[in-house]
């Protein structure tokens, strides 16, 4: 209900009670409620970026010569895998965790491959190795929804580089400019790009924090190993 200010008015020889509609100004996007639309907004933006890349990968998983090449998985794993990602990208996935009950069924699993994973990184924006934690049975639990950049432009079967830079089509550097951009965009210039557990470990700290331990987990910080058993120092 909009609020109303009493005034008077003099008519001839008597006063009129009258009444003025107040005009309250539009409340700003402020909180959750700017956060959500700048959220929106920039996952809108991202999935313009990837559509191209979606686009192509369609068209060259109908060529015979590309599936004759390596499979894009198999560089997931850390022999291969160095993948870094920007905080777009990353809050790209845990929206798409947090709204898909199919992929937040099987979060706990990430959430434990993702721990492990971060046992062998140091905290920062170089490239290093890694398991990558949503690669589940071959294939990325992400690939429909939420495929990072980089992942998604990477086509190991048909395209490289003499200079080193294997596997990116045209599309995918125009796709990396252009989420640098995004990420300018909505974070300015203070952002990093992060290999993949990095970035998971800030986007899913609250479940992470929240995960119950396995018993293993939760004898480590006491010196013993399963079972209780004293662990000798190496």
């Amino acid at each position: 209900m909009n609020p109303v200010r009493a005034s008077f008015s003099r008519s001839g020889d008597f006063l009129y009670l009258t009444r003025r509609r107040l005009i309250m100004p539009r409340k700003k996007l402020t909180g959750n409620s700017g956060n959500r639309y700048v959220e929106d907004a920039s996952m809108k933006e991202l999935d313009q970026i990837r559509a191209p890349l979606y686009r192509e990968l369609e068209k060259l998983s109908k060529d015979s010569s590309y599936q004759r090449g390596k499979e894009s998985h198999l560089c997931c794993p850390r022999k291969y895998n160095q993948m870094r990602i920007s905080p777009v990208e990353a809050r790209s996935i845990a929206r798409a965790f947090r709204k898909d009950p199919r992929l937040r069924g099987r979060l706990p699993a990430v959430l434990e491959r993702l721990e492990k994973a971060l046992e062998g990184l140091s905290d920062n924006g170089e490239r290093q190795s890694f398991d990558c934690p949503l690669l589940e049975n071959s294939k990325c639990m992400v690939h429909g929804v939420a495929k990072p950049i980089g992942c998604l432009a990477w086509h190991p079967r048909q395209y490289s580089d003499p200079e080193g830079e294997y596997g990116f089509t045209p599309r995918g550097w125009t796709a990396f400019a252009a989420r640098d951009r995004l990420n300018d965009k909505y974070h300015g210039g203070d952002w990093k790009l992060r290999v993949i557990p990095l970035w998971l470990k800030r986007v899913f700290s609250r479940d992470l924090k929240h995960r119950p331990k396995s018993a293993d987990s939760a004898n480590q910080g006491d010196g013993t190993g399963p079972g209780g058993r004293r662990r000798r120092r190496r």
